[in-house]
């Protein structure tokens, strides 16, 4: 994928994430769809790429919501590791999307929420009402986003790992 159309992409998502960020909150917490953003170009690329995509993520979120700068950091770590272990991953499979965008949720939370914290906001609260929910809910919506996106910016590129996949499943329906 090009760098104009993942730009492009995110600061979309971004706008669209601002925008509509007290309609779609549920339980006090609205979803990190900028993040499933950065996750959806890292596994879709390398982790250079993955980390360059969450710097960016990370400056775009923290343009429109006003968050701590800590955020840039976060993401960038997130797409680092998320391009890091894309080898590992059947990236198209739903439950790998939702796993993947759960623990990248949460571990950012956790972290953003001990900052938040030290400022004397009570850990446990944040744990429980803030980080939970919001792992909750962006791992919910990751399949939709990831569709989304692979609608409007299909991979090109095929990993060894799905051919010999794809062999594995079509083998045993060949006619004889």
């Amino acid at each position: 994928m090009s760098w104009p159309r993942i730009i492009i992409t995110l600061v979309i998502i971004s706008i669209l994430e601002a925008g509509s960020c007290n309609y779609i909150k549920l339980l006090g917490v609205s979803p990190e769809l900028v993040l499933i953003g950065v996750l959806f170009f890292s596994l879709n690329s390398n982790k250079e790429k993955g980390a360059a995509c969450g710097f960016f993520g990370g400056l775009l979120e923290m343009a429109f919501s006003g968050a701590h700068p800590l955020i840039l950091i976060l993401y960038g770590a997130i797409g680092y590791i998320a391009g890091l272990y894309k080898e590992a991953l059947y990236r198209h499979l739903a439950s790998a999307q939702m796993i993947m965008a759960a623990a990248a949720a949460a571990s950012s939370m956790l972290i953003y929420d001990l900052f938040i914290c030290s400022s004397g906001f009570p850990y446990y609260r944040a744990v429980f009402f803030l980080a939970i929910p919001a792992a909750v809910y962006t791992s919910l919506l990751a399949p939709l986003v990831f569709k989304v996106l692979e609608f409007f910016m299909p991979s090109v590129e095929t990993d060894y790992k799905e051919i010999v996949f794809k062999k594995k499943v079509f083998e045993g329906r060949r006619p004889q």
